[in-house]
């Protein structure tokens, strides 16, 4: 694979597909799958456009809507939202390579048990990424902010994800590979379930919630109750203090607009479900409360609950 380079399809036309296609694409064999027409014409047509700082970029890339087309992938990078998740598992398996690896950076929880039941446990993969990435349209992305990358191996994954690894820290995207999903796991979901639903509510960029002295305390509350969630499920989190964490990735990605947010702004489904949604539902299984949690989930499915109604929380 050093001499060779490396076979990548990554599944998703989005703000986190882009940004790492446009990443990748200079130092490996890249091929971006959608079902989003106008972006996979986009791409083809120019190129992704990859803004970031000040700086204009139009990379190269490859795209379809037919998985048929591809074929031995080494890596499938799975950058989908949550409801889609059970369909790019499907495609990830038909372009694989039999000893390939399908990786998952998505937000939440359940979607490595979807990935690793379509295309087994032993050829699936985890990892959570601190990027931030808003699209500003189809095949054009802006780069918001450049936090850590972390990658969970197995000894039947290690050879590949070495290498993808190795790839995005040539990138300047730098990652780390670890051995403990769970740990991963929540410790994404503690800094998702603090910042994506609280961004949409105000819809202002990750920044915006440290700075105002209101949204800095629900963050901080909302990264609590999922830490205390965690640790009765006898969880250890990769960081020392939740709040800290969740305060360092939204100053680190200051600029970028959550996931959620740029969902809500474009009308489409959001993933809190399997962010503050799975937090609820493993607090109420273990007796753990999360009423900040539930409020996030109350104010973002009803528009007629007033964000003043966060208040009481934080008073």
């Amino acid at each position: 694979m050093d001499k060779v380079k490396m076979k990548i399809g990554i599944i998703g036309t989005g703000a986190m597909g882009s940004l790492f296609a446009a990443s990748l694409a200079p130092r490996a064999d890249v091929t971006v799958l959608g079902t989003w027409r106008d972006a996979v014409d986009q791409i083809n047509a120019r190129g992704i456009h990859l803004e970031r700082n000040t700086e204009h970029h139009f990379v190269p890339v490859h795209a379809t809507t037919d998985p048929r087309t591809v074929r031995s992938v080494d890596l499938a990078l799975i950058a989908v939202k949550g409801h889609q998740t059970e369909r790019a598992a499907h495609w990830a398996k038909q372009i694989l390579k039999p000893n390939g690896v399908a990786l998952t950076l998505q937000n939440g929880l359940g979607n490595f048990e979807i990935l690793a039941h379509c295309v087994t446990r032993q050829r699936a993969a985890m990892g959570v990424t601190a990027q931030g990435a808003t699209l500003l349209g189809a095949g054009h992305v802006y780069h918001a902010g450049n936090g850590i990358t972390t990658i969970a191996t197995t000894p039947a994954t290690l050879s590949h994800l070495e290498s993808f690894a190795a790839l995005l820290n040539q990138a300047g995207m730098e990652t780390h590979l670890a051995n403990d999903v769970a740990s991963l796991m929540w410790g994404k979901l503690v800094v998702n379930s603090a910042i994506n639903a609280l961004s949409a509510i105000y819809r202002v960029p990750n920044g915006w919630l440290v700075e105002n002295a209101e949204t800095r305390a629900l963050l901080a509350a909302a990264a609590l109750e999922t830490a205390n969630v965690a640790k009765a499920m006898g969880i250890q989190l990769p960081y020392n203090d939740p709040v800290t964490r969740a305060i360092q990735v939204a100053t680190a990605t200051a600029t970028n607009k959550s996931s959620t947010l740029q969902d809500v702004l474009r009308g489409a489904p959001t993933e809190l479900d399997r962010i503050n949604g799975a937090v609820v539902r493993e607090g109420k299984r273990l007796g753990v409360p999360t009423p900040v949690n539930e409020q996030l989930l109350r104010v973002m499915s009803n528009p007629r609950v007033a964000q003043h109604n966060l208040a009481q929380f934080v008073a």
